[in-house]
């Protein structure tokens, strides 16, 4: 079987992660697989057969998923990156304004210079 026919076959290992990220994502928003999949105006079933490796999902459809769930979609692919306090920590960085994100970059920056 080729990989799109079979994705549990995938040699992506970020599938894999992708697949337990958004099953923590949906236990920490405290809804299930259905209520995510017709929220995000997807058949009924479409979380759960992704999750359980029986189909694959679009880049449109996980986008739809993440709006759903207010996740990053970047945050997806890579291990331990969905837990209660990173996500407060990306909610809480896209509301500080650009002008202020830069300052806090300079002082990170100026701090990593000092410690070396």
């Amino acid at each position: 079987m080729t990989n799109e026919t079979n994705p549990k076959q995938s040699r992506d290992p970020r599938i894999d992660t992708a697949r337990k990220n958004l099953r923590m994502a949906i236990a920490l928003r405290g809804t299930n697989y259905a209520q995510t999949s017709t929220q995000a105006e997807l058949s009924r079933n479409v979380v759960s057969q992704f999750i359980n490796g029986k189909t694959s999902l679009s880049y449109a459809n996980m986008l739809a998923i993440c709006d759903v769930l207010d996740i990053p979609i970047g945050a997806m692919h890579r291990p331990d990156a969905i837990t209660e306090a990173r996500i407060k920590f990306w909610r809480s960085v896209e509301r500080v304004p650009d002008h202020l994100v830069s300052s806090a970059l300079r002082a990170v920056k100026d701090g990593l210079q000092t410690d070396d």
